[in-house]
């Protein structure tokens, strides 16, 4: 019997093809056994299951299923997603730095400008890799201009924050935002240290500087609490501002912070192809629109009158040893601020590029306290400049008539026996409400208040602005205190536990309407009650902010709600203001020196005692105050003046003479 042939080739059809045998044929029943017996053996000996063949057809349906489902999905589901992804990989968009706005005088003489600065960065392309950056590389080039940078990087920001190294501080914004490319390590470095830089060159990859722009103020001290100061960004910031980027400078305080919006402008952008690790392979950045310059800010401040008042203060706070001094100049009729000063200052161009650790300690450590905008932010006691409002109170409620008396003497005592007396225990005799004011009685408005409520006085005082905001344009306003039963109480709770939880209605009522006990106040908000009682009755909001101008010369005025009209009746407010007239021109007035200014003045002076009482009963201490407007027959400007710790309100008044005096023969006044 002749060998088999068999085909390596089989096919369904060859099954039923018969097969030659020794010349002969087979049958296709004998094919299938030799065919099966063929199989079988090839195998192994073990026989395969056609399931098998069906379980191997399922599992390719099942993952090309699955290729098909993913392709559908990123093609048509997330293909614009996708697409974004590419395009963002492919072309970095960065920003175009807009000039800030520039804040000017009420006459258009220039408070703040923008000046060139060198600019010192790192560009993280030379760094990249298929892994990303290469941190080691970065930290041999930090470390290398570090050395030539010095102290120069060691930057503070506005709240105190220090920027430890510059390796630091790259690595905590590369980690805020891994495709950020441009950091700004240095702000307004010398020319010695560009010079050091560039000579530097082959040890400093990735390094690159370029002319900024920083801010400038150009008066100093004198303008530091209005206008504030710009730092770098925050996290805050950023957070609060959407379209600033790490490096930005923004306002920390001042007006600066307050405008902030307005005058940081909108930035361009700028577009540049980049690679797949990140490098950009660009010629040259396409620009994608041009960057829009931050609007100008006009102030109300006249820079005479503020630099007058500001050498006058600081005068005075040195002659007479005080603690420090503020003053406010405020147009009566639309709560415009002509002067606001604050001493002892600082100079805010040392913020500019970050602060240095010593200048900024030197300042924090200062007794005297130059970070604090005494204007706005000092509540103090203000002693009998409060009878103004105590006055038109008791007025208003009809409590006292303009024919109301009460008998001032020694040895006046409360009901209880406890004594209470005139300033340095003068006796004036029977007074009515004008002649009080005139002499600063302390017993006729003790009086009145003992006839009257606490409580019923209290909506009074508050509807004058104390224990609120003025919602000056300045950051950083307190509240001072209304002195109510209830704050007595709860400060008795709370901060000062020395005090009783208890009013007593004769010594804390006679207390607070004569601005001692619990009463405290602002100077802006001495000056805003005084304008709201020169002007009849309407508390204007206080304000250094008058307009915006665009580049293009568009002005935009800002405008001002009044925080309240006819709070109290013009003819109240009368009285009052003819009792204030009599302090100055009176026979028995206490403000006589201000009668020679040149205008008619109205006033009211104020000692307010704190401290330790000596072994005659006698207060060691005393803040001196005195508050007003002119002229007295069309009022136009309010006045308050504090030097804190300063002695007796004698010494108040001869400042603002002076002050007012100057106005006069400057033309300030017809």
């Amino acid at each position: 019997m002749s060998k088999i042939s068999i085909d390596k080739k089989l096919d369904s059809k060859s099954l039923h093809k018969p097969i030659i045998k020794g010349g002969g044929k087979v049958a296709t029943s004998d094919r299938k056994k030799i065919l099966s017996k063929v199989i079988v053996e090839g195998s192994g000996g073990k026989r395969i299951s056609g399931w098998n063949f069906i379980y191997a057809f399922l599992l390719f349906c099942l993952v090309f299923s699955l290729l098909i489902f993913n392709l559908v999905k990123l093609q048509i589901v997330e293909g614009e997603e996708m697409f974004e992804r590419s395009e963002t990989n492919r072309v970095r968009v960065t920003p175009l730095k807009a000039f800030r706005g520039v804040i000017f005088d009420s006459n258009g003489k220039k408070l703040v400008e923008n000046v060139p600065s060198v600019n010192v960065y790192i560009s993280l392309d030379s760094f990249r890799d298929e892994s990303g950056v290469n941190n080691s590389d970065v930290e041999n080039t930090l470390d290398t201009l570090g050395g030539i940078l010095g102290d120069n990087w060691k930057m503070i920001e506005a709240d105190g924050t220090t920027y430890e190294s510059l390796l630091d501080r790259v690595f905590s914004i590369y980690n805020g935002n891994p495709y950020v490319n441009k950091i700004l390590l240095a702000t307004d470095i010398s020319e010695d240290l560009v010079i050091k830089i560039k000579a530097n060159g082959n040890e400093l990859e990735g390094i690159s500087m370029d002319n900024g722009s920083k801010r400038r103020y150009v008066g100093g001290d004198i303008f530091t609490h209005v206008l504030g100061y710009t730092g770098e960004v925050s996290q805050a910031d950023l957070k609060k501002y959407s379209q600033l980027v790490s490096g930005d400078i923004v306002g920390k305080s001042g007006v600066e912070r307050y405008y902030e919006e307005k005058l940081q402008g909108v930035h361009g952008k700028i577009a540049e192809e980049i690679d797949v690790f990140g490098r950009s392979i660009s010629k040259e950045p396409y620009t994608l629109n041009e960057p829009i310059s931050g609007q100008s800010l006009y102030l109300t401040i006249n820079t005479s009158v503020q630099q007058k008042l500001y050498e006058l203060i600081k005068s005075s706070v040195k002659k007479h040893s005080a603690a420090g001094g503020a003053s406010i100049i405020q147009d009566v009729n639309s709560g415009e601020i002509l002067a606001i000063v604050s001493y002892p200052s600082y100079d805010n161009n040392q913020f500019v590029g970050g602060i240095s650790q010593s200048d900024y300690s030197a300042l924090i450590n200062n007794k005297q306290n130059p970070l604090l905008d005494r204007s706005i932010s000092a509540q103090i006691p203000p002693g009998s400049t409060f009878k103004t409002i105590v006055a038109a109170a008791g007025l208003e409620a009809d409590v006292i008539t303009r024919y109301t008396t009460y008998v001032s003497k020694t040895g006046y005592t409360f009901s209880n026996g406890a004594p209470f007396q005139e300033y340095k225990n003068h006796a004036y005799g029977t007074l009515n409400v004008i002649s009080a004011l005139m002499v600063s009685s302390n017993i006729f408005f003790c009086e009145m208040i003992r006839d009257w409520n606490m409580n019923e006085l209290v909506p009074y005082i508050e509807a004058f602005g104390i224990g609120q905001y003025t919602g000056i344009d300045i950051p950083g306003e307190m509240l001072g205190r209304v002195p109510s039963p209830q704050n007595k109480i709860k400060l008795a709770q709370t901060t000062s536990p020395w005090l009783e939880p208890i009013w007593y209605p004769e010594g804390d009522s006679c207390n607070s309407v004569i601005g001692q006990g619990i009463t405290l106040v602002t100077p802006i908000q001495m000056s805003n009650w005084i304008a709201t009682i020169a002007n009849g009755g309407t508390l204007y909001t206080p304000h250094v902010g008058k307009k915006f101008v665009d580049e293009d010369g568009f002005e935009y005025p800002i405008e001002y709600e009044p925080l309240g009209e006819n709070i109290i009746s013009d003819e109240s407010l009368t009285l009052v203001r003819k009792g204030m007239w009599e302090v100055v021109n009176g026979s028995r007035g206490i403000a006589k020196a201000l009668s020679t200014t040149g205008t008619s003045v109205a006033a009211k002076t104020g000692t307010a005692e704190f401290g330790k009482v000596n072994s005659k009963g006698v207060y060691e201490d005393t803040h001196a105050w005195v508050t007003g407007f002119f002229p007295y027959e069309n009022p136009k400007y309010s006045f308050s003046l504090l030097l804190e710790d300063g002695g007796s309100s004698a010494n108040a008044v001869a400042v603002i003479k002076e002050m007012i005096s100057w106005m006069v023969k400057n033309g300030f006044v017809n």
